[in-house]
């Protein structure tokens, strides 16, 4: 074997999660794919995620200390970012096969939807350097939300656990939420606002793949503030409402840009990152420049 044919026959562990969406995959796609990136050279080892583990986190930490070349992920967003928070600043190489309903991540990074066609892209073997954000020690690669959405997001996943009072609690906190005092320190600058919602976005994609701000990409090493100032519960549900519909955002908000940003506020105020309780202000958020390596 020549060196040629060595460096093209790369292990990839292939993670699938047998409880995802498909609402972008059509039956027998993953066998499809596997063709694809079989005789593209990928020797293929598939594993599948459980219940409660292994999680793809677990199983792209194998990727790594196994000396895998590249781990490809069949799943949604939930599972492409735990394996990708996983793989962070490392020599493993992710691809994204999308097999879930939303696929913000994917969309953010410039891949095609559909399964087969993200396989095509993966075969090509071209790598590309997309940035990931962290505040309070969690990892997220869409969007972190302070306030509002924060409450809506926590009320949605207590629910799905069956937690029905801590769900309703914070649906009420949903609807009695008020604009808050908010400081804003972006790269050393300090901007002040009074909000009822302020977002932190790294890919432009945000919530059930709504384009806020098309300029917005995963590559350029900033994160993006976006405050909706002085704009009511309805009016802001409103707006995300029209762009769901295919529209922009009927209010322009104020938009900062920078690598570290610093959120504080006078009152306590929820944070998310990625749908994930965060904890609260004061917060940081920081640009991890380039830190994953993706098949794009």
């Amino acid at each position: 074997m020549t060196m040629t044919e060595a460096r093209s026959r790369d292990r990839a562990m292939l993670i699938t999660n047998p409880a995802a969406g498909s609402r972008h995959a059509k039956p027998g796609d993953l066998e499809q794919c596997e063709d694809i990136l079989e005789n593209a050279g990928f020797v293929l080892d598939r594993v599948e995620t459980g219940a409660e583990s292994p999680t793809s986190a677990d199983l792209a930490g194998r990727a790594i200390e196994e000396g895998y070349q590249a781990c490809i992920v069949a799943g949604g967003d939930g599972t492409v970012a735990l394996a990708a928070a996983r793989l962070l600043d490392g020599p493993v190489v992710l691809g994204i096969l999308p097999f879930g309903s939303v696929m913000n991540i994917a969309h953010g990074l410039g891949l095609p939807l559909g399964p087969v066609e993200a396989a095509q892209v993966i075969a090509r073997r071209r790598v590309a350097r997309a940035d990931a954000a962290e505040v309070s020690g969690k990892v997220f690669f869409e969007t972190a939300g302070i306030g509002l959405d924060a409450e809506m997001f926590g009320a949605t996943r207590h629910a799905e656990r069956g937690d029905w009072r801590r769900a309703m609690r914070r649906a009420w906190r949903w609807v009695t939420h008020g604009s808050v005092r908010i400081a804003i320190d972006v790269d050393g600058r300090e901007y002040r606002h009074l909000a009822l919602q302020v977002l932190v976005m790294n890919s432009p994609y945000y919530g059930w793949s709504l384009l806020l701000l098309p300029q917005v990409t995963m590559s350029d090493g900033l994160l993006d503030v976006v405050v909706f100032p002085r704009t009511g519960r309805w009016s802001l549900m409103r707006s995300f409402i029209t762009v769901w519909r295919g529209g922009t955002l009927p209010t322009r908000p104020v938009v900062y840009r920078g690598s570290r940003i610093r959120i504080t506020s006078d009152e306590p105020v929820a944070v998310h990152a990625d749908g994930a309780f965060a904890g609260g202000l004061p917060a940081e958020f920081v640009c991890r420049k380039g830190a994953l390596a993706v098949f794009a």
